[in-house]
C-alpha cells in the first residue's frame, strides 16, 4: 500500500464528505482567525492549525480559504493518473516474463491517456458546469458511476472490504460529530443555509472518485514495490529507469546525469539553483593547486579565473547539524559537502559551468580528501554526495523554509490586521496567500510526520530536519530586507552575466521579478500618493508591526516593523509575491520534472562517502533501494505535477477601475512577452528549463 497517497485520499474523502453532508458544513469549520505558535518544532511547522470539532479537518479563518472544488478535483485527477501509472508499471514488470500481459499494458497506457485528457479539461474548466462535466468523465473512467451511500447510522459488519470499512468509518464519524455540533450550536448562532444543489452533486461525485481510488490502493493484492523487493539486491541504472516508464513527465537527466557538464548545469538550472557564491580567493577548506586546475580546465589557469570572477563555490555546510537516520533498519548518511565550479574563459566555445573539486564534508582531514574529475569512480561518488546534499538542502531550506514557512507569517498578519477587505494591500496580497496554511498543515500532519514519506526518504532524522527548517525560515524572515530576488543575486555575486553567462534561473527569474515589481509599483501608486500616505495608513502599519513583533520578520527600512516610504512598500510587497509565486514554482515543480529519478537526485545516501582516493568506490552503492526510489517518484511526482492558478488568475472583480485595468493589462502583456522569450532561450539550453514560464507559475503556494 502506498502510504502517502492513501493518507491524501482519506483526507480528501473526509473533506469532501464533510462539505457534501449538510448545508451547515461551511459554517461549522469557520471560526477564529489564525494565531501564532512557535512551540511546534518537530515535525515541521511554524504555526499549528487547531483541529475542528469534525474529525481531523483543520480549522480555517474564512470560507474563501477552503480548498476549492477545482483544487480537490485536480488533486484527485493527479492521483488517478499516478495510480494508473503504477498499475502500468506492475504490468510492465510482469510482462517481461509473460507475453500475455502486453495487451493489458497497452490498455493501461490508453487509460492513462484518457485520464491525462480529463486532467487537462479540469485545469481548463471555466465555471461550475465545465468542472462538473470533467469530473463526471473522471468518475466514469474510474468505473465509479454511482455516488457512494452516506451511512449515518448503519453499523459496520464483516461483510465490508477493508476499503469500505475505512470510508464508512469516516462517514459515521463525520455524521456523528456533525450532529453533536449542530445540537450544540443550533440554539445560538447557526442558521440553516442552503448549499447549491450542483455543489452537493459535485461533492458526491468527488466522494465516489476518492472511494474508488482508496479501494484500489487498499485492496490491491500486490504493489509494484513488492515486485521490486523480490530478488533485486544490486539494482542497475536500468532498474531505476524502469520505475519511470509509466510517468508522463520524464526527467531530462535520465541519460546524461553522469556527465560533468550536466552535473554543473543543475547548479544554475536545477531544483536548487541558489547555492553558487562567487569567490575572490580559494576557500581554505577546498584548496587545489594551479596544476590540478590546469589539468581539469585546459587553456585556463587558476589565478586568471579568480581575478576575472569565474570561480564559484556551492557550500552545503548548513547541513552539518543534521543527524544520520536509520529508519526502517536502513542506515543513511548525511553529508555537508563543498564544491568548486568554474566558468571557462572567453575563448571557449562552450561556457557552461564546469565542476572542479569536491570535499564531502566541510572540515578538512585525512579521511575527508578533496576529489576532482581526475579521481576515477570516486569522482562520480563525490558528485552523488553533492546531489544528495543538494536535494536535502532543496527540500528543507530552499523549498520548505524559504517559501512555505517564510510565507506563513504574511498569511497570518494579512488575515488579522487588514480589517477592511477592500484595503488595497489586502486585495493585492490575498490571492498570493490562498491555500498556503492548508498545504502546510497537510504536510505537517502527513508528509512530514515521523515515519512518514519524508522521514523515509531524506538522509537525516525528522527531528533534526525540522529544527534546521525552522531555524532557516526564521533566519530568512529576520533578513527580510536581503531576500528580494535581485538582492540575493547581488549578495551571491552571480548577477554579472559576463562572468557567469549561462544561468537560466537568474535570467528567467529577473524577467519575472521586473514584471511583478512594475505591476506592484503601478498598483500601489494608484492608491498611495506619497510617503506620508503610507506612514499614516494604520492598517498597513499594524500589519508591519505585527509581522515584526509576532512573525519575527524584520520588515521596514530600519528593520523595525515600520514602513516609511512608498518605494520600500513596493519592494516589500514584490518580495512577498515573488516568493509565494515564482520562487516557489522554481523549487517545487522540478520535483516532478527532474527529481523523480533517484540516481540523478538521491534524497538519501546509503553508504559512506569515499575516504581514500586510492580506493575506488562505485557510486551505485550510495543510491536508495528501489522501494525507496519508487516512494520518491510517488511523492515528488504528485507534489510537482499539480498546477492550480497562474499569475494572471486574480479574481475578476479586483481591477475594474480604468487605471487599474490598464496597469493589469500591461502586466498581462509583459508576462506574455516573457513567456515567448523563455521558450526561445530554452531551445538553446543544455537541459530544458521552463519552471519559470509565467503560464506555469501559480499565484500562491497551494501544493
Amino acid at each position: 500500500m502506498s502510504f502517502s497517497r492513501q493518507q491524501i485520499i482519506e483526507t480528501l474523502y473526509r473533506l469532501v464528505t464533510f462539505l457534501a453532508t449538510v448545508p451547515l458544513a461551511r459554517r461549522l469549520i469557520v471560526s477564529n482567525k489564525y494565531e501564532y505558535d512557535y512551540t511546534v518544532l518537530a515535525p515541521l511547522a511554524m504555526t499549528e492549525v487547531p483541529l475542528s470539532p469534525i474529525g481531523n479537518l483543520p480549522r480555517l479563518p474564512n470560507a474563501d480559504e477552503l480548498p476549492s472544488l477545482k483544487w480537490v478535483s485536480l488533486v484527485l485527477s493527479t492521483l488517478s493518473i499516478l495510480n494508473e501509472a503504477e498499475k502500468s508499471a506492475n504490468l510492465l514488470k510482469s510482462s517481461l516474463s509473460n507475453e500475455g500481459e502486453i495487451d493489458s499494458l497497452e490498455s493501461s497506457k490508453s487509460e492513462i491517456d484518457s485520464l491525462e485528457s480529463i486532467d487537462r479539461e479540469i485545469r481548463a474548466a471555466q465555471g461550475q458546469a465545465e468542472l462538473t462535466n470533467a469530473v463526471l468523465k473522471l468518475e466514469s473512467v474510474l468505473e465509479r458511476k454511482v455516488s457512494p451511500k452516506l451511512k449515518s447510522s448503519t453499523p459496520l459488519t464483516g461483510d465490508f472490504s477493508e476499503a469500505e470499512n475505512v470510508f464508512d468509518r469516516i462517514d459515521i464519524e463525520i455524521q456523528t460529530q456533525l450532529n453533536l455540533s449542530i445540537q450544540e450550536e443550533s440554539a445560538t448562532s447557526l442558521q440553516i443555509e442552503e448549499v447549491e444543489e450542483v455543489d452537493r452533486e459535485l461533492y458526491k461525485h468527488l466522494q465516489g472518485i476518492a472511494r474508488c481510488l482508496g479501494e484500489e490502493l487498499i485492496d490491491r493484492p500486490v504493489e509494484f514495490s513488492e515486485f521490486l523487493l523480490r530478488g533485486t539486491v544490486n539494482p542497475t541504472l536500468e532498474d531505476y529507469e524502469k520505475l519511470l516508464n509509466p510517468l508522463t513527465i520524464r526527467p531530462a537527466t535520465v541519460g546524461n546525469f553522469q556527465q560533468d557538464a550536466v552535473f554543473a548545469y543543475m547548479q544554475v538550472a536545477g531544483p536548487n539553483p541558489v547555492m553558487l557564491n562567487q569567490i575572490q580567493e580559494l576557500d581554505e577548506r577546498l584548496l587545489i593547486t594551479s596544476e590540478q586546475y590546469g589539468e581539469i580546465l585546459h587553456e585556463d589557469n587558476l589565478e586568471a579565473a579568480l581575478q576575472s570572477g569565474r570561480l564559484y563555490l556551492a557550500d552545503y555546510s548548513k547541513l552539518d547539524s543534521l543527524v544520520n537516520s536509520d529508519i526502517g533498519g536502513l542506515p543513511k548518511y548525511m553529508y555537508a559537502p563543498i564544491a568548486l565550479f568554474a566558468v571557462p574563459p572567453e575563448q571557449y566555445q562552450d561556457r557552461n559551468l564546469r565542476p572542479i573539486a569536491i570535499r564531502c564534508q566541510p572540515v578538512p582531514g585525512d579521511n575527508n580528501p578533496i576529489f576532482t574529475p581526475l579521481d576515477g569512480d570516486n569522482w562520480m561518488t563525490a558528485k552523488t554526495v553533492v546531489q544528495m546534499a543538494d536535494s536535502n538542502y532543496h527540500e528543507l531550506i530552499s523549498h520548505l523554509a524559504q517559501t512555505h514557512l517564510f510565507i506563513e507569517p504574511f498569511v497570518l498578519a494579512t488575515n488579522r490586521c487588514f480589517t477592511d477587505n477592500s484595503h488595497p494591500v489586502m486585495v493585492l496580497l490575498k490571492p498570493h496567500l490562498q491555500g498556503t496554511i492548508l498545504i502546510n498543515y497537510g504536510a505537517h500532519k502527513n508528509l512530514l510526520a515521523p515515519e512518514g514519506p519524508i522521514d523515509l526518504l531524506l538522509s537525516a532524522t525528522i527531528g533534526s530536519n525540522g529544527q534546521l527548517a525552522i531555524k532557516e525560515a526564521m533566519s530568512h524572515l529576520a533578513n527580510f530586507n536581503e531576500v528580494a530576488f535581485p538582492r540575493t543575486l547581488e549578495k551571491r555575486g552571480v548577477n554579472n552575466s559576463q562572468q557567469l553567462p549561462i544561468y537560466p534561473y537568474r535570467d528567467d527569474g529577473q524577467l519575472i521579478w521586473d514584471a511583478i515589481h512594475q505591476w506592484v509599483g503601478e498598483y500601489l501608486r494608484l492608491h498611495y500618493s506619497s510617503d506620508e500616505s503610507v506612514v499614516v495608513d494604520r492598517q498597513l502599519q499594524n500589519w508591519a508591526g505585527e509581522l515584526f513583533a509576532k512573525g519575527h520578520c524584520y520588515i521596514g527600512e530600519n528593520a523595525d516593523g515600520r514602513i516609511a516610504s512608498l518605494d520600500y512598500l513596493v519592494e516589500a510587497i514584490s518580495t512577498v509575491i515573488f516568493a509565494a509565486s515564482a520562487q516557489h514554482a522554481a523549487v517545487n515543480f522540478p520535483q516532478s520534472g527532474l527529481m523523480t529519478y533517484a540516481p540523478a537526485f538521491p534524497l538519501g545516501c546509503y553508504s559512506p562517502a569515499p575516504t581514500n582516493p586510492a580506493q575506488q568506490q562505485n557510486f551505485m552503492g550510495s543510491l536508495p533501494p528501489l522501494e525507496r526510489a519508487l516512494l520518491q517518484i510517488e511523492v515528488l511526482f504528485l507534489l510537482g505535477s499539480v498546477y492550480y492558478t497562474n499569475l494572471l488568475d486574480y479574481p475578476g472583480s479586483s481591477f475594474v477601475e480604468p487605471q487599474l485595468k490598464r496597469a493589469f493589462e500591461k502586466f498581462k502583456v509583459n508576462l506574455n512577452d516573457i513567456e515567448a522569450k523563455i521558450l526561445e532561450a530554452d531551445a538553446q539550453r543544455l537541459v530544458s528549463y521552463r519552471f519559470l514560464q509565467p503560464s506555469k507559475i501559480p499565484l500562491s503556494i497551494n501544493i
